[in-house]
């Protein structure tokens, strides 16, 4: 017979996730844009700062969000239980930086600040690409679980998941540090940075694995 898998408990209480039997659908990505404005490099920096998005209780250049859901079903047989099919979907947010008027932006700094938007696409697609592959792996290990009863079996796909979330924090963590060192030495960072000392800037380039969310990834700042 099959019945929805719907312990969501405490197991789950930290990642946010709703069960239900709905059909699965496709990753789903949205791009949203806030609006920076400067006529220089510095000046766009201290806009990214004052209107980009918070993590975590912290500042950040860009961000992502992803809210997943989980489809998932058991089949109780032959004296055991198994789980029939086992989806989990993603939807994700990536919030971006835009030039609230490039034509007031002389054109070498809108480029290297085009370049500058370009690098933190791709951070934050990144953690996107992360996400979806720590989802597939939740999934292999997923489906086909078998136990005793159902409950059992529910129980071990979600201890699965809360695993499988762990390592993926891990990833998302060093994927974080390497990339903050090629923030420093982006060429928009480094002419914003000029004028302004080091110290408080290399605070500003915190990674995201201080962030509390596990939802989040961010292109992160102290400031």
């Amino acid at each position: 017979m099959n019945r929805q898998l719907g312990m969501s408990g405490a197991i789950l209480a930290g990642l946010a996730i709703s069960f239900s039997a709905d059909a699965a659908a496709k990753p789903l990505t949205n791009y949203v844009h806030y609006l920076v404005a400067g006529s220089s490099a510095q000046g766009l920096f201290e806009s990214m700062i004052n209107n980009g998005p918070k993590v975590g209780g912290g500042k950040a250049y860009a961000s992502t969000r992803m809210d997943p859901n989980v489809s998932a079903s058991t089949v109780a047989s032959d004296g055991g239980c198994r789980v029939a099919s086992f989806k989990m979907n993603m939807t994700f947010t990536i919030r971006l930086p835009q030039l609230d008027n490039d034509r007031k932006v002389e054109p070498a700094l809108r480029r290297s600040f085009e370049r500058f938007y370009e690098f933190a696409k791709r951070h934050e697609e990144t953690h996107r690409t992360i996400w979806l592959q720590c989802a597939a792996e939740a999934e292999a290990l997923a489906n086909g679980v078998k136990a005793a009863t159902c409950a059992e079996a529910e129980a071990q796909s979600l201890k699965i998941v809360e695993d499988v979330s762990k390592r993926c924090d891990r990833r998302h963590a060093e994927f974080d540090a390497t990339d903050q060192k090629q923030l420093s030495r982006h060429p928009f960072m480094k002419q914003a940075l000029f004028k302004l000392q080091a110290g408080p800037q290399e605070a500003a380039m915190a990674s995201t694995k201080q962030q509390t969310d596990p939802h989040q990834g961010a292109l992160a700042s102290t400031q």
